[in-house]
């Protein structure tokens, strides 16, 4: 059996082979694809009795508690406008997330956002966040760091905006606007309410 391994915090991808099995177990993150099967391909669970003895030094899994969703599902949505540390502050946020919801979308982030808590982590993009594939997908002042780009590059339309022409982002991206997002969001705002 071969396959393909992320490695290096998902820098380099390797190609690996694995030793003749019975079974193997594979780990994927939430939304890296679709859940469809190809044709009449059918998963299903077989259930193993564990050779291991409940004991001193075993031990027992209990239960996975996922934690609550307090606002929007980011991987839901199909309009995404995610902002990074570029935008300079917190107060450009409710302008950013006004035009969001205009699309009919939501308002998601990078990192370096929710680490200064101007965003909930439940708004994050990345290998340590949320991997997300809307229909639009408009980042804000993000740099386009791997760990970000890697959770976001699977959606339909990239469309950058950054006053840096050298930004990485705007390899991955389907459309770019080189300037300051202060003066291409209020634009935005004014078209996205017609």
């Amino acid at each position: 059996m071969k396959g393909i391994r992320s490695i290096y915090g998902g820098k380099v991808n390797a190609n690996i082979s694995l030793k003749e099995s019975k079974g193997y177990i594979a780990t994927i993150r939430p939304g890296g694809f679709s859940p469809k099967m190809p044709g009449d391909r059918k998963g299903g669970m077989i259930l193993e009795p564990s050779p291991l003895k409940e004991g001193a030094d075993a031990k027992k899994f209990l239960e996975y508690i996922e934690a609550p969703i307090t606002g929007e599902d980011i991987t839901q949505a199909e309009i995404i406008i995610a902002v990074g540390q570029g935008i300079g502050g917190p107060e450009h946020i409710p302008m950013i997330e006004e035009v969001a919801k205009n699309l009919g979308g939501v308002i998601a982030c990078s990192r370096p956002v929710v680490d200064r808590n101007w965003l909930p982590k439940e708004r994050q993009v990345g290998i340590s966040g949320k991997t997300v594939k809307p229909k639009v997908y408009i980042a804000v002042g993000i740099s386009g760091a791997f760990q970000h780009v890697t959770a976001m590059q699977g959606s339909e339309t990239i469309i950058a905006i950054n006053k840096d022409p050298r930004a990485p982002i705007f390899g991955v991206a389907d459309y770019g606007i080189v300037d300051d997002f202060q003066n291409v969001m209020p634009i935005l705002k004014e078209k996205t309410k017609k």
